[in-house]
């Protein structure tokens, strides 16, 4: 099956901030420092008591459902397993992974955490993999009752990294789905991302929108039939996409129900509108 690969070239940026002193002295008695984004906050290691896992887990059965502490602390471990895919965390802003500091006998939830100094995560490569070597600080808390969390932290420093790997894009058409599903599991999503080219057809077709998504089916052919389905992916200006436009679905292949080539919540680019 022949492929056309889509060269993706990953820009690294490598930002260092330096010890700077503040331009101006604030008033005797002014404290107040706002924590943003764009203005990093060192957090000294030191800060927060450290505990084991199993003291954190100790901790939060102890509390009632849902309360949580008034004292910070701090969790050494590798992370066992990502909750957030790491190609959600831009739109997240952070991330939830489970934290083990004993070979993953026990584990703790870090829910919904920042990255180092407090700052939103940005780009999927900044997410700390499975395996990862990491320092989260926050408080803890008993979620419903049933879930010993790190609510709301973020990671103090990373000791080692394993970063996400960039999947492969792959540009086809229509008739070559049915193909790339088959080599899936039933129910199985591809690693890798594609790029599929093909015309909106009559057969199966609705112009409903829901939260900026359509679906619909494609084909090679402008008069064919359900060849690969777009469900519910997200179309330009949330406005439908109408039969007969010439489009491109960027999105990962799942085999749906060991006979249906999808792409779930991808994204449309309009390449022509019918005449």
């Amino acid at each position: 099956m022949r492929k056309s690969i889509y060269l993706l070239t990953a820009l690294v940026a490598m930002v260092f901030f330096g010890c700077k002193e503040m331009p101006n002295i604030p008033a005797p008695g002014n404290n107040e420092l706002t924590l943003n984004d764009t203005m990093p906050v060192f957090v000294p290691d030191t800060d927060g008591v450290v505990i084991s896992v199993d003291s954190a887990i100790a901790i939060c059965n102890s509390l009632a459902a849902d309360q949580v502490t008034d004292v910070i602390y701090k969790i050494s471990g590798s992370v066992t397993a990502n909750v957030t895919a790491p190609e959600d965390a831009p739109k997240y802003k952070n991330i939830t992974f489970k934290l083990s500091d004993n070979g993953g006998t026990t584990n703790i939830s870090c829910y919904y955490t920042n990255n180092i100094n407090n700052t939103k995560f940005r780009d999927m490569m900044d997410v700390p993999l499975v395996g990862s070597k990491l320092t989260v600080r926050g408080p803890l808390t008993n979620y419903k009752g049933t879930t010993p969390e790190m609510k709301e932290g973020f990671i103090v420093r990373i000791d080692s990294m394993v970063r996400p790997v960039i999947p492969d894009t792959f540009y086809i058409m229509c008739d070559q789905t049915p193909v790339v599903a088959s080599q899936l599991p039933i129910g199985g999503t591809s690693t890798d991302a594609f790029i599929v080219s093909g015309y909106v057809q009559k057969q199966g077709y609705s112009d409903e929108i829901r939260k900026g998504q359509q679906t619909f089916w494609m084909d090679d052919q402008v008069n064919g039939k359900k060849v690969f389905e777009a469900f519910w992916c997200n179309v330009p200006n949330g406005e439908p996409v109408p039969v007969g436009a010439k489009v491109e679905v960027t999105g990962h292949i799942t085999n749906y129900n060991g006979n249906v080539p999808e792409i779930k919540n991808g994204d449309v680019k309009i390449v022509s509108l019918p005449e």
